[in-house]
């Protein structure tokens, strides 16, 4: 039994050492980049064109905020139209109908488009909006984002080139000093805009689109086959399908959209497992032409972990249910120490994605320092995550039933969210953080220390997601000024 567990810890331990160097790839790609700066905004030389699409669905505490920023984007009345994909089953879809007539009697260019079912959720009502669309190119928001009237006059020139399929802007966050939890969302987001989505383009990697706060020219759109409802991440899917048949996408790291996060553990929670559920479901999908297409070595293990990086959980998950053990073990001297020097080798990986978070939240704040101890948090939830992103990640690769959850969102409104009390998933994170602490206990009486962190962060992911859940709330922070970036956003 011991030599079963022995092998079952070093496979684990090798999985997860295997995604930890992604870090350095991406820390010597930071380096390699460094200094580069993007070029002078460039001047929309002609106005195309452009059809904004707003798939929604049950959002009727955020679609007074969306709609309206949409109806101020500065262009030409006669040149943009606007379409309300609605999908809703509440009171939402008599909200849009008032706000929409209201618009329309000003003479704003908006429909509001109902289809009578939510076949193919998302991707579905996008690709049924372009049955109706007169723009060469489609912005998409979704209804937790408020952009910018500039956007289009900003982003548009992006696609002077005709390789170009899409452009894609960073997100910024709304809400992010309301919590503990949206801290960590924050950092965990600024990583993968400032990091990896900005690598990726400067490295002529595969990169995605992220769902919305960008543009796609019509013809690609076409050209890659639609959009499909087949995966839970259309939005990575067409990407890397319009990759593959040679567009480009774009990335702005320099213009960003400002959007709310998740502010309930249970709502955090369904989008990081439609995220993980959708990505293997892609990798799954689209995996194999991937790896023979005709593209780097580097690229292609690039895009190997961008699609399976989700096993992470798998591995975090294992972890926590062997490491006790192992601690009994070393304790117990059940094993020989030499075992615990070669495992601490792995050790080096851990080092590597919180200095990528040190590095994201320096790029873009001026008072970084202030965000740096919330990093820790990020590792917290990251770990407490492991019992429901593996639940999604099992279902990605089984290609289970696929069922669009969506991210409940308040916009600032008590009231918009109730915890799910029928899931066992928060039980389960609220018994493995009292297995964890008390393996906390057991290293600290036996003077084990330098396994005390690795205890401590796994505790306080599973027991406060699992208890958040439960409640429906979060860890509040006192009320603080929005701090302030580097460029407006």
């Amino acid at each position: 039994m011991v030599n079963i567990v022995l092998a079952a810890y070093t496979v684990l331990l090798f999985v997860l050492f295997f995604y930890s160097l992604h870090a350095f790839v991406l820390i010597f790609y930071y380096y390699k980049f460094r200094n580069h700066r993007a070029g002078p905004v460039k001047k929309l030389i002609r106005h195309p064109r452009v059809t904004v699409q707003l798939p929604i669905y049950n959002e009727k505490y955020v679609v007074h905020r969306l709609l309206k920023s949409v109806v101020e984007l500065d262009y030409p009345k006669h040149r943009i139209e606007i379409q309300v994909l609605d999908d809703s089953d509440d009171e939402t879809s008599d909200i849009l109908a008032r706000l929409v007539a209201e618009y329309r009697s000003r003479r704003i260019n908006i429909r509001h488009i109902r289809r009578g079912s939510r076949a193919g959720y998302k991707a579905g009502a996008l690709q049924h909006g372009l049955k109706y669309a007169a723009g060469e190119y489609i912005a998409i928001f979704d209804a937790d984002f408020v952009p910018k009237p500039n956007f289009l006059k900003e982003l548009l020139p992006e696609f002077n080139s005709p390789d170009v399929a899409g452009v894609q802007s960073r997100w910024s966050h709304l809400n992010h000093d309301a919590s503990l939890l949206t801290r960590a969302q924050a950092i965990g987001l600024d990583n993968h805009f400032a990091m990896e989505q900005r690598l990726r383009h400067l490295a002529g990697f595969f990169i995605n689109f992220n769902g919305t706060c960008g543009i796609w020219r019509g013809d690609a759109i076409a050209d890659a086959g639609g959009w499909h409802g087949d995966t839970l991440a259309e939005d990575l899917d067409l990407s890397y399908r319009v990759q593959l048949r040679g567009w480009k996408i774009k990335f702005r790291d320099d213009y960003a959209v400002l959007g709310e996060l998740p502010d309930s553990a249970e709502g955090f929670k369904i989008q990081q497992n439609r995220w993980a559920k959708g990505t293997i479901q892609v990798a799954r999908k689209l995996l194999p032409q991937v790896l023979t297409a005709r593209t780097g070595k580097i690229a292609k293990y690039e895009a190997f972990v961008h699609l399976t990086c989700h096993m992470n959980f798998v591995a975090l998950l294992g972890l926590a249910l062997l490491s006790p053990v192992i601690v009994y073990f070393k304790i117990e001297n059940i094993v020989a120490n030499g075992y615990f020097v070669f495992a601490s080798l792995f050790t080096v990986g851990a080092f590597g994605y919180p200095y990528l978070y040190f590095l994201s939240q320096r790029e873009l704040y001026t008072d970084y320092w202030r965000r740096i101890p919330f990093i820790f948090s990020v590792i917290a939830y990251s770990m407490g995550l492991s019992v429901s992103n593996s639940v999604a990640v099992v279902e990605g690769w089984l290609n289970r039933k696929i069922v669009f959850r969506r991210t409940p969102k308040s916009g600032g409104e008590a009231g918009g969210y109730r915890p799910d009390t029928k899931s066992i998933i928060p039980f389960m994170e609220i018994l493995l953080g009292i297995y964890m602490f008390l393996a906390l206990v057991y290293v600290v009486v036996n003077v084990q220390l330098i396994l005390i962190p690795f205890l401590l962060f796994y505790s306080f992911g599973f027991l406060s997601l699992g208890l958040m859940s439960l409640k429906g709330k979060v860890l509040a922070l006192e009320p603080q000024e929005v701090l302030c970036s580097r460029e407006s956003s």
